[in-house]
């Protein structure tokens, strides 16, 4: 594997909390290089773990641990999906920054040359928080103005008083299951090993994020808020994220030796019906024996502006590069300066995929512009997330759903429709939405009897105003008008109440829409949950399995019983229990295989146990080979 040399020589001295001195890690020790003022969290315990991923969270620009480096961080996981496999797809990667000032090209870069350090607040390390975390509300949840200040969202978790109202980090946004924020900058060298460099005089807000949802637990989100907050206009600005995916079992030798890079751009369309646009830049594992798999970088959003002056008008890509490890830059290798990286930026184009016979160790750049002038002062945001996937298709439809998480929901919370004043809220699910921009929400919940659901208005239901529940695989559209159901009235609160048959085995989703002037809108979504407290049970060990999970099956009565396996796309696998069975307890066994007795792929699978007269029961299960 090479590396750049100064990297991997470089004698740092490191100021970490809880840390040992830098003499007793050694002169081979790897980090940044912070002054007395700054907090580098370098110990390797900040890992998002909330999901199917493991991976390193630091607070200097590193995204992953640079496994096998000498550093106290490089043994955390670094893109090690499924979790506690051993299978590591990343080495590092980080946000790119160029642009020009001055005239001159200059990039800050957080891979491989990590020109970020964590910014002066005295406070300022890497903030943990979630979903309905203490002051975490935001729109469209109730109370997104925590501190009833008439502003939302104002304060961002760093320690500090940032509205000057007496109080510290009070009204802030609370993302998915599991969510990081710290801020860098680039105003002093980090591991500046290019000699040429000069900083741009950027601070980088860094929020990633985790959900603990099948549709986006194969995914980290990743969302920056640039400002610059240099004396200099910065120009002709372009984004970009770098990437090295080295895809193997950890401490294997040669692992980055077989991989290669591959590029889609295409219209996908998402399990809600969505279509969304996929720019993806990705590497795949190519290892003779078992290929792992493959990960990889999705755009969901940035700044757009409807003239394209400010920024392009339509969320897209405007380059992939591959590098080899293994050539100079002008021989594909590398960029080893300014110049050449905001060159590798800038130029509008996409390498052609690496075929199989070419894998050895690569890194992809996926960049995104040209945005306007950046003045002092002025921020713009940048919002990709990092998938994973056994095959390209698995790869492609994740990336799907982390496009369309990341663009978010628009909301018209005037009222008005017909003005075109939308309130966009990126990071959001569909069935996380309770409250609507007019003041509803829509809340679902599962029973053995069927799904209540129950919609709450700020006005009466006018004509058009309907609970609506989306067709699925064997589940027909259905719809209730509210206008002709009496609702609940307390004081300003209109609620109505509307009961939907049992669903089966997989979660319905909901919607509360508003039918007018030839267009429906939606004001609130909701799903109802697959299962409900019951008397059936469902263990499985070992977890991960191979090649043969046990389960103990627990049955309150005599009756009627399945028990089936489904992959993450709801589709039937295999049928191991189908019949009468005697209340107690059963031992079932699953050898990784189908109906058909074919061996299934390296995956992550969905036990379920229906009984008659009892909420099911799941097990979530992965199979390794």
């Amino acid at each position: 594997m090479m590396r750049p040399a100064i990297i991997l020589t470089a004698a740092i001295a490191l100021l970490v909390l809880s840390v040992p001195s830098p003499a007793a890690l050694g002169a081979a020790a790897v980090g940044p290089q912070p002054s007395a003022d700054k907090v580098a969290v370098v110990d390797g315990h900040v890992i998002h773990s909330a999901n199917t991923i493991a991976n390193h969270v630091s607070n200097w620009g590193l995204i992953g641990s640079w496994p096998g480096l000498s550093t106290p961080f490089s043994d955390a996981p670094s893109g090690e999906w499924p979790q506690t496999s051993g299978r590591t797809y990343l080495w590092g990667a980080g946000l790119w920054i160029g642009g020009i000032v001055d005239g001159e090209r200059r990039v800050t870069t957080a891979g491989f040359t990590n020109e970020f350090l964590p910014t002066e607040a005295d406070l300022d390390t890497i903030y943990r928080t979630r979903h309905g975390a203490p002051g975490g509300n935001r729109f469209p949840w109730p109370d997104a103005d925590d501190d009833a200040d008439g502003r939302e969202d104002e304060e961002w978790l760093n320690g500090v008083d940032d509205d000057g109202d007496g109080l510290v980090d009070e009204d802030f946004a609370g993302i998915g299951d599991e969510h990081f924020v710290c801020a860098y900058d680039d105003f002093e060298p980090g591991l500046a090993v290019l000699p040429d460099h000069v900083p741009l005089g950027v601070r980088v807000v860094a929020q990633s994020i985790a959900w603990n949802d099948p549709l986006v637990e194969d995914m980290l989100a990743y969302d920056f808020t640039i400002t610059n907050e240099g004396e200099h206009a910065i120009e002709q600005v372009y984004l970009g994220m770098f990437s090295d995916f080295d895809i193997g079992l950890r401490g294997t030798p040669g692992v980055a030796e077989d991989d290669a890079a591959g590029w889609f751009a295409g219209d996908v369309t998402t399990v809600d019906g969505t279509a969304v646009p996929v720019r993806l830049a990705y590497m795949r594992d190519v290892a003779w024996l078992q290929p792992l798999g493959y990960a990889g970088w999705v755009l969901c959003s940035h700044d757009t502006d409807s003239t394209g002056i400010a920024a392009p008008a339509v969320v897209d890509a405007h380059a992939f590069r591959h590098f080899s490890g293994n050539a100079a830059y002008g021989d594909g290798g590398d960029p080893t300066n300014d110049a050449e990286r905001y060159e590798a930026l800038a130029t509008a184009g996409f390498d052609p995929d690496v075929p199989d016979e070419r894998a050895a160790d690569y890194r992809v750049l996926m960049s995104c512009g040209q945005f306007s002038t950046l003045l002092p002062g002025e921020s713009l945001t940048f919002r990709v997330a990092m998938v994973f996937g056994l095959t390209l298709g698995d790869l492609v439809a994740n990336a799907a759903e982390a496009a369309r998480v990341g663009r978010g929901h628009s909301f018209d919370r005037d009222g008005d429709p017909a003005n075109g004043e939308e309130f966009l809220v990126p990071w959001l699910l569909g069935q996380d939405v309770p409250v609507a921009a007019i003041g509803g929400r829509l809340l679902a919940r599962a029973t053995v009897e069927g799904v209540e659901l129950t919609a709450v208005l700020n006005a009466p239901a006018a004509p058009g105003v309907a609970v609506v529940r989306r067709p699925a695989p064997g589940l027909a559209e259905r719809r209730w008008e509210l206008a002709d159901l009496a609702p609940q009235v307390a004081g300003e609160v209109w609620t109505y109440r509307v009961h939907d048959e049992p669903v089966g085995g997989w979660a319905a989703d909901y919607a509360l829409v508003q039918r007018a002037a030839g267009r429906e809108t939606v004001l609130a979504e909701a799903a109802a949950a697959p299962g409900v407290p019951g008397g059936a049970g469902l263990r499985a060990e070992p977890n991960p399995f191979n090649p043969t999970v046990n389960l103990e099956v627990s049955l309150p009565r005599a009756g009627p019983a399945r028990l089936g396996v489904y992959d993450l796309r709801g589709r039937l696998v295999a049928t191991l229990v189908d019949g009468v069975l005697e209340a107690g307890v059963l031992d079932v066994a699953w050898h990784g295989r189908d109906d058909a007795g074919r061996a299934m792929p390296s995956g992550i699978y969905l036990l379920r146990l229906e009984v008659a007269g009892e909420a099911p029961a799941e097990a979530r299960v992965t199979l390794l080979r």
